[in-house]
């Protein structure tokens, strides 16, 4: 919601800010998940899966 509130205030066409949302929602949501999820043990064991062996 933050990335459509900053990007629905351009003026520029809507196509080109539906593609900007959907790219920057994209990106960061799997940041996101890459960081908080696969790089911690207590996420890691919240969401089932496997303890990480190459760390």
């Amino acid at each position: 919601m933050a990335v459509a509130f900053h990007v629905a205030g351009w003026q520029a066409p809507i196509l080109v800010e539906y593609v900007v949302i959907v790219a920057l929602s994209l990106v960061l949501t799997v940041a996101v998940y890459d960081v908080l999820v696969r790089r911690t043990r207590v996420t890691r064991f919240l969401f089932g899966m496997r303890e990480s062996r190459g760390r």
